[in-house]
């Protein structure tokens, strides 16, 4: 196990438009992804403004804000998700993201 596993949380953050319902439909299936895979996470939701400032690891979200956070450099990973309701998507993205991170 990596040592940033064992002790510092990956910061998060599900982002959408407005901060509500998708970032909290994601934020769940998220920390579930993570649970299942013994990733320490700490994750937060946010909209589009308030996400780059929350300074997250890996921001979590559609691919009309994941363009916007790759040109602001927003965070250190981030995961477009094209559809919500296919977990193995943000699963197997997420899952390559963390890698990255612990790298």
């Amino acid at each position: 196990m990596n040592k940033r596993m064992s002790r510092t949380p990956i910061k998060i953050v599900t982002a959408c438009g407005l901060g509500t319902g998708t970032a909290l439909f994601l934020k769940t299936v998220v920390e579930s992804i993570c649970k299942a895979h013994n990733i320490p996470v700490q994750v937060e939701t946010a909209d589009a403004t308030l996400a780059p400032v929350l300074k997250p690891d890996i921001i979590v979200t559609g691919p009309d804000l994941a363009e916007r956070f790759i040109k602001e450099r927003a965070a250190k990973e981030v995961v477009s998700v094209y559809n919500y309701g296919n977990r193995k998507e943000i699963e197997e993205k997420l899952l390559e993201a963390v890698k990255r991170i612990m790298k």
